[in-house]
């Protein structure tokens, strides 16, 4: 019987060192391998090391690895689900730096067993046809077309930059987007550049785009960006760099447990890296859905009271509101 499962990604940003990190996990007990290739059922592969006495699933890659792990944990059902551990091997590794786990591979992988796990959150999203889960962030409008221009090249000269350095391209032909949003029950209509809906804090190669977002706190982070002009994107891009992203003008920012949106034109979205080509229409949060190690810097949301009110949201709030 394995007691861990470890998946790996050989197209990751630090895919040289998967062997180096397979041979340290041996120490910590009996480890099976999965490499992700085309026509690989992650699901059910997952499943099977689970029934077998799997106890902890491991993602050895970036951020497009922990999206496939965890759509294949969630296909088990929550009382038997496997705990979930994250040695960051991708690019950019946005969501293992939001749980505070070390790029320092050594580190990383002691966490596996000496690590404090957590019930992490993640997000439902789905329309008509389609249902997806993801753990960091969804990004819809131009910022689709800037994963687009990420070409193999760009990645391995740039590194985690290299989303800005695709965004150059974009910013010249900015598309405008006219957003119908429910947040918990509050209607927002405006022309946007896009929306962010996450989970985690940054996107994108460590860029800080929800730093009041916890994957601990029951909610989803909300961030609309107002179509503006040149110089209004040339704020927000500043201040984004400067980590006071949300205090823009142009950004309208909220907490929720559950979001419903459509546009015109149709946004399409990006689940940490993957392209949705259909339009999202339900965004939810999943509480607590699997056990997740975190490292020691994790920041814990901030409980306050229960409120009287029902409508208002229940034992956790870290935001302000921005209009």
């Amino acid at each position: 019987m394995a007691k861990y499962i470890f998946v790996s990604n050989d197209g990751s940003g630090k895919s040289h060192a998967v062997a180096e990190v397979r041979n340290r996990l041996v120490h910590f007990g009996s480890t099976d391998s999965i490499a992700l290739r085309r026509g690989l059922d992650l699901p059910r592969s997952i499943a099977a090391a689970n029934d077998a006495g799997c106890e902890t699933v491991i993602a050895a890659g970036g951020d497009g690895t922990v999206n496939a792990v965890v759509n294949a944990m969630m296909d088990i059902d929550a009382a038997h689900r496997p705990k979930l551990a994250i040695i960051p091997l991708g690019t950019a590794n946005d969501f293992a730096g939001t749980l505070a786990i070390p790029d320092e591979l050594d580190l990383a992988v002691e966490l596996v067993s000496t690590g404090q796990y957590i019930p992490m959150d993640v997000v439902r999203i789905s329309a008509s046809r389609f249902e997806r889960y993801y753990a960091n962030i969804a990004a819809g409008g131009n910022s689709v077309r800037v994963s687009e221009a990420l070409t193999d090249e760009l990645k391995a000269t740039w590194g985690a930059f290299c989303y800005m350095r695709g965004a150059i391209g974009v910013l010249a032909d900015m598309r405008s987007f006219a957003v119908h949003a429910d947040c918990d029950g509050e209607i927002i209509e405006v022309d946007s550049w896009g929306v962010l809906v996450a989970n985690g804090k940054t996107n994108a190669g460590r860029i800080l785009v929800a730093p009041q977002a916890s994957p601990a706190d029951g909610l989803i982070d909300v961030i609309i960006i107002r179509e503006g002009s040149v110089l209004d994107m040339a704020e927000i891009i500043a201040k984004t760099l400067l980590t006071s992203f949300l205090e823009c003008d142009q950004v309208i920012f909220r907490q929720v447990r559950k979001l419903s949106l459509t546009s015109t034109p149709t946004m399409r979205f990006t689940l940490d890296g993957e392209v949705i080509d259909q339009e999202p229409v339900h965004f939810e949060v999943v509480p607590g859905a699997i056990q997740t190690v975190v490292g020691a810097e994790f920041e814990r949301p901030i409980q306050v009271a229960q409120q009287s009110d029902s409508s208002e949201i229940v034992g956790v709030r870290i935001s302000k509101e921005i209009q």
